[in-house]
This record gives C-alpha cells, structure tokens and sequence, in this order.
C-alpha cells in the first residue's frame, strides 16, 4: 500500500501533465514551497522558484505544449522525502529551441519531493534532455 506522500506524487503529476488550471497543480504545494531546476539544456543556469513565480512558469509552458506525458520509473520514500525517476515526453504546440510546432521533446529526469504536513515545500529537478534536433515534416504531395 502506498504511503500518502507517494499516493499525492503520483497524483502531482498527474494534474502537471493534464496541463489544467494552475489552481489543479498549486494544491499541492505548501505556501512557502520552492522549486530548484538544475541547469540542463533548456535552462542553463538552472532557476529558483517561489510560490509566486511557479504559475507564470506553468503558464508558460501550458502555452509551449501541445501534450506531456511522465513516464514513472520508480519512487523512492525515506520519511518525508520521495525520488522520482521518470521519462517526460512533451509535443509542442509552437515552435522552439530550433523546433517545429508538433515536434516531440523527451527528458530523463530525477526529481525529489519534500513533504510537510502532506504539501510539497521543495522541489528539486535534474532534467537530462538528448540532443535537440529539428524533426523533418513530411512533404504533402
């Protein structure tokens, strides 16, 4: 049986990857929650959050996808910490990085929870993307 704090990632990332409302992903954090990504390819000096800055960065990027989907791998628990290991894959609805719009995006990431009281208080990302490499359209005849 699932613990609590596992049972409320998994449903984390379940509300993330519909890419509904903010209001559906905010729910799980503490009001004093933080979110550090690593720097990776898409953000190379890596980036703090704080609850006011995480829904202008989920609109963003409600804005750039078409669709994302997080592969679990595993889930670790030690007390209130939980390590997720998972394979993002993303579509886009617009054009980036040198990318088509409908071009598919694919991560490997590691991410760790912190859990307080059942709400996340941190978030910590390592985001390892392959080579971005523009998919070629194929031609209408």
């Amino acid at each position: 049986m699932a613990s609590a704090n596992v049972a409320s990632t998994y449903a984390y990332l379940r509300a993330v990857a519909s890419m509904g409302p903010f209001e559906n992903v905010a729910r799980f954090f503490s009001s004093d929650v933080t979110f550090q990504e690593f720097p990776n390819r898409i953000s190379p000096q890596g980036r703090v959050s704080r609850a006011a800055d995480m829904q202008a960065g989920y609109e963003k990027g409600r804005a750039i996808m078409r669709s994302q989907v997080y592969d679990v791998q595993r889930i670790v628990e030690s007390g209130d910490e939980i390590a997720v290991e998972l394979e993002w894959t993303g579509i886009l609805a617009v054009p980036v990085l040198g990318l088509s719009a409908g071009s598919k995006m694919l991560a490997f990431v590691a991410l760790f929870l912190a859990f307080r009281d059942g709400k996340i208080v941190s978030q910590r990302n390592y985001d390892c993307y392959p080579p971005l490499e523009p998919q070629v359209q194929p031609s209408s005849r």
